[in-house]
């Protein structure tokens, strides 16, 4: 087909209405992968953003009487899948607690954190109130692409094709509105701050939940084999920080914690032989800060005369602390909004668990008979 044949979206629109199912078969090929890049952007998923596809291409065939500018089904198009797409963020259960390896380190669910207090909730709806007067009172052209590029999170060329609009309108209207938005939002920019308060803190424990009840077996049986809970003791205090990391990093702690040894080094016995090889010492380790449930830490580093930080899950930051005995730090804040007294902390995970279906059982040390039961036979000796 040439381009002078290449049949425009309102004649295949028309075809389809018509009856000619190829039509609609070209408008599937034409739209289909931009569809399924929208929709990947939003759920960070192939298979559901294939499906969200598939969805809005069934629902725009069914719908096709309804839409009036045939020219436009492109856009028509992007909005249908656009509203599955977030229809499926909302449905998606935020309970279910993560624990992909990439995270390493993750705040303990929602049941059992400290809700802020009512100072800090006023001040979030204060500011939030101001910065949507402020996006209010925007051009209507500008508020829809602000909010459509930092609310539902699209692209420029993105939002051109939802609004069958050139992509440089679009960069246009968000420049503008930005400088709009700089301008009336200038007092909420954040001063420049010290450097934060931070707390010493000592490896408490590593923890897991072991079922009990009638019928217990010689041999504990955990239930959530993928998680374990790592408990970070405030040196001057009574605080508790938990943090969930994955089974093999808490294995590997709790294993260090109890005086055990493999007869092969672990990857934390492994960092630590290099940096000793090469010269550099580990100063210190730190968890700096807390974005959408998972904790994130630095490992700073001396070598040559110079310092450095290095990026790390909290997992692999703790492993090598406990190996070479570095100091072990946490950002007053984070101890402040997610930390409990060192008596509850037990009590809370097993009150507030936000596991429905979560079978009988307690909280207790990853012991070195409790990890020889779970991976039988450890060649470890203490």
């Amino acid at each position: 087909m040439t381009v002078q044949d290449r049949r425009t979206d309102s004649a295949l629109v028309a075809a389809s209405r018509a009856g000619d199912h190829s039509a609609f078969g070209e408008l599937v090929d034409r739209h289909a992968f931009r569809l399924t890049a929208l929709a990947r952007r939003l759920l960070a998923d192939e298979a559901e953003a294939e499906d969200v596809t598939q969805e809005a291409l069934l629902h725009a065939y069914l719908g096709l009487e309804r839409l009036r500018d045939p020219e436009r089904f492109s856009s028509w198009a992007y909005g249908i899948a656009l509203n599955l797409a977030r229809m499926r963020l909302r449905s998606r259960q935020d309970g279910a607690l993560p624990l992909a390896d990439p995270d390493g380190g993750r705040r303990v669910p929602d049941g059992i954190r400290h809700e802020p207090s009512p100072e800090e909730v006023v001040e979030t709806r204060e500011v939030w109130a101001r910065v949507q007067r402020a996006v209010d009172v925007l051009p209507a052209e500008q508020r829809r692409a602000v909010l459509l590029h930092y609310v539902d999170g699209l692209s420029c060329e993105e939002i051109a094709a939802l609004l069958g609009e050139p992509a440089g309108t679009v960069r246009v209207r968000l420049h503008r509105a930005r400088a709009r938005l700089r301008d009336r939002l200038s007092s909420l920019a954040p001063t420049r701050r010290e450097a934060p308060a931070m707390i010493e803190v000592t490896l408490e424990d590593v923890v897991i939940r072991v079922l009990t009840g009638e019928g217990e077996e010689e041999t504990p049986q955990v239930w959530g084999r993928s998680l374990r809970i790592v408990l970070l003791r405030e040196k001057d205090g009574d605080r508790v920080l938990p943090i969930w990391i994955g089974a093999p990093e808490g294995d590997a702690l709790a294993l260090q914690l109890t005086g055990g040894t493999m007869p092969r080094p672990l990857t934390a016995d492994l960092m630590a032989s290099l940096l000793e090889a090469s010269g550099a010492t580990v100063e210190r380790v730190a968890v700096i800060s807390l974005r959408d449930k998972t904790f994130y830490s630095v490992i700073t580093l001396s070598a040559g005369g110079q310092t450095s930080e290095v990026d790390a899950r909290p997992s692999d930051a703790l492993n090598l602390a406990a190996r070479v005995g570095a100091p072990i730090y946490v950002d007053e804040e984070i101890i402040d909004s997610s930390g409990m007294r060192a008596g509850e902390v037990l009590g809370k995970l097993d009150d507030d668990s936000p596991f429905e279906d979560e079978p009988e059982g307690e909280w207790r040390s990853l012991s070195a008979e409790l990890l020889e039961s779970l991976r039988p036979p450890w060649p470890w000796k203490k």
